[in-house]
């Protein structure tokens, strides 16, 4: 089954949980487009051995690619290392553990709703609350009920046999997941149900919050706790589009974790490419191998990079800027990869300048002062 064309580990797995308006969205990860399936009421169970996951899996073993799954293989026909491609190492490389028959995930995503700091001009009111009232704006007509953050949206596991396979968990969902208690609360579950000492665990974080000795205890259990940081740019560009965030004040909470964390870590850089920051992602590179290629004990922070969705992901560019991405990446082999994935065309980009003077009109921002030799590229 392993050698089939759409074989992935996650589908056999794992299972991904989303708080969404009042309801739970099920998929196999999180970097799946849309659900396989919905409820009111959380059963971990009945999605795992549902139909809709059955599904999935019939797909695989007949070589039917998997419309939710295209990310990964638009990375992969990209020669970028997919959230599949991933996983396969995770399981095959860490784990040492293949078995794909499971009567219940070994691994969960856990999402903690939209409760956000932080309003970064590449997200939206699905994935933040602090974007609510500039959404209000930009859209009046349209209704914000399904954006409200609200405590029972949030998924509360009662099951507890649910976590008896639960070797991985990613918390994730578009908002800060050191805001809320919620991750906190599933891994004392899993620690009551069957202890932390094999479980690897892994937060999508902006950077801006910081955690109690408490929860550096409950860490201290795990198997391997992993942070992955949203970075995308520094300075006042990284302030720019992080809307919220203080540059300096990212940097010495990355610097609290670096000398705060127990010894079972690992961070990375998550960089979200696009119309944002590319021409500018040197800059990003040099920070990076200056401050952050190692945690304290050496070991190896991944710089990871991954391409924006909707307005900001560029989707073409034509020749003359091409070469001139080229030229000012040549000491930066990742990026001109990065480069040879954009489509060459002469299409114009008037979907994104529109966007970002609608949103530079109503927080009082300018994207062209900030980008000036981008701004004139494009």
């Amino acid at each position: 089954m392993k050698d089939r064309k759409y074989f992935c580990y996650e589908i056999y797995k794992n299972l991904a949980v989303w708080s969404n308006n009042g309801k739970l969205g099920y998929n196999p990860c999180s970097f799946y487009k849309g659900y396989i399936k919905e409820s009111t009421e959380f059963n971990l169970e009945e999605a795992w051995n549902g139909p809709e996951h059955l599904k999935l899996k019939h797909s695989v073993e007949n070589d039917i690619a998997i419309p939710g799954c295209q990310r990964c293989y638009d990375a992969e026909s990209h020669g970028l290392e997919s959230r599949r491609m991933g996983s396969k190492k995770l399981y095959e490389e860490y784990h040492q553990d293949t078995d794909i028959n499971l009567d219940g995930p070994s691994g969960l995503d856990y999402s903690v709703g939209n409760l956000c700091n932080l309003k970064c001009v590449i997200c939206n009111p699905r994935n933040s609350t602090k974007w609510i009232p500039d959404y209000q704006k930009l859209y009046p007509l349209r209704s914000i009920e399904e954006f409200q953050f609200e405590k029972y949206n949030q998924i509360e596991i009662t099951d507890s046999d649910a976590l008896k396979h639960i070797k991985n968990v990613h918390f994730h969902g578009g908002g800060e997941p050191l805001m809320v208690e919620n991750h906190v609360n599933l891994l004392k579950k899993i620690d009551e149900v069957k202890g932390l000492s094999d479980v690897r665990v892994f937060y999508n974080v902006n950077g801006t919050q910081t955690v109690s000795d408490s929860v550096l205890e409950l860490w201290e259990k795990c198997r391997l706790i992993e942070l992955y940081f949203s970075v995308d740019d520094v300075g006042p560009r990284f302030d720019y589009q992080r809307t919220g965030a203080n540059w300096d004040q990212v940097q010495a909470n990355l610097r609290w974790f670096f000398d705060n964390m127990p010894h079972n870590h690992m961070f990375n850089i998550n960089c979200t490419w696009s119309y944002m920051n590319l021409y500018y992602l040197p800059e990003l590179i040099d920070w990076y191998q200056a401050n952050f290629l190692t945690n304290r004990y050496g070991d190896p922070v991944n710089l990871i990079f991954q391409r924006a969705l909707g307005e900001f992901n560029i989707q073409h560019l034509n020749d003359t800027v091409k070469k001139t991405l080229f030229n000012r990446f040549l000491k930066y082999p990742q990026l001109t990869e990065l480069v040879k994935s954009i489509k060459t065309s002469n299409d114009t980009h008037l979907t994104f300048w529109k966007h970002i003077q609608e949103i530079d009109q109503i927080r009082n921002t300018d994207y062209k002062k900030l980008h000036p030799e981008w701004s004139r590229l494009l």
